[in-house]
């Protein structure tokens, strides 16, 4: 065979095999999520679409996060160090963003999560009149981290941008804390009640001190606030509060796929913040799910 047959036999094989895909990517369809934007309002239990993941890019709906030259803004990227860390967010035109709407008492809530699901920081910089934020960030541990700013600008929707944060040295290995349905943190006991799986499905924690339940004084507005991180892209999601008059503190959660999750649930009592982490595992299907199974992307809400 010369070379011009072989050309056009390998050109009728390619045909042939891009037309099976178009006709098997028809039979499945596109793959869809709701996305409520900023809206908390309308979502139902068991099992219904998720919300899309957020936080995966540093520029979305015409705005971008940009941090100062230095990965850390105005301070050395050290560390064990306190360093101030400086950033704006800026529009399509690359104009600072001054105007923003209240969420959860704040214009701008940061987190602030090491790559191994260990350290979290959740943080409320300051705004000057010019658009530039800053926050003095504690001593981190060597490390990379990823950075996630939530704001309204004003006249637009929730969004959610996300940046890395290298910092250089030794990293220690940590492993991920098992799966368990109940954590300690500064004297408190917490626990975790639910089936996660994916679409929509209430999570509920309930405190403890001295073997007595307590009920989380206001905090941001709430009784509580819970970020959700899922291991394999770091997406930030929505979780929805459900208001309760219980002591406990329920959140519904928007899992888009089975997986290992990350929870970090903020509640304030005795005049601090305290935070207990969870492992969670959502299953392949609902059927069989348990409580606290394994970590993955990041779900962001106030709970009542």
């Amino acid at each position: 065979m010369n070379s011009a047959a072989k050309l056009a036999a390998f050109a009728a094989v390619v045909a042939v095999i891009f037309a099976g895909a178009m006709v098997a990517g028809a039979a499945i369809g596109p793959f869809t999520v709701s996305d409520s934007g900023s809206s908390h309002g309308g979502h139902s239990t068991g099992g219904s679409p998720a919300a899309a993941p957020r936080g995966l890019a540093v520029a979305e709906a015409g705005y971008r996060f940009v941090p100062e030259a230095g990965p850390l803004g105005d301070g050395a990227l050290t560390a064990d160090t306190q360093t101030t860390f400086a950033f704006r967010i800026v529009d399509a035109s690359g104009v600072a963003v001054t105007r923003f709407d209240q969420l959860h008492e704040r214009a701008l809530h940061l987190i602030v999560l090491s790559r191994n699901f260990v350290s979290y920081l959740h943080l409320h910089p300051e705004m000057d009149a010019n658009g530039r934020w800053t926050i003095d960030l504690p001593p981190l541990k060597p490390g990379s981290y990823r950075v996630f700013a939530d704001f309204q600008p004003s006249g637009s929707a929730n969004i959610t941008l996300g940046t890395d944060l290298s910092i250089p040295g030794e990293v220690a290995f940590v492993k991920l804390p098992e799966p368990s349905a109940i954590t300690t943190v500064d004297g408190y006991s917490v626990s975790i009640a639910g089936s996660p799986a994916v679409g929509d499905e209430p999570l509920t924690f309930t405190v403890q001190r001295d073997g007595a339940i307590v009920r989380p004084d206001p905090y941001l507005g709430a009784a509580g606030h819970l970020v959700a991180i899922r291991t394999g892209d770091l997406a930030y999601l929505h979780v929805h509060p459900q208001t309760t008059a219980e002591a406990a503190v329920t959140f519904i959660g928007e899992f888009p796929t089975p997986g290992t999750y990350r929870l970090f649930f903020d509640f304030s009592q005795g005049g601090a913040v305290h935070t207990a982490a969870f492992t969670v595992d959502v299953p392949e299907t609902s059927a069989g799910a348990t409580t606290a199974t394994t970590p993955g992307t990041m779900i962001h809400s106030e709970g009542h």
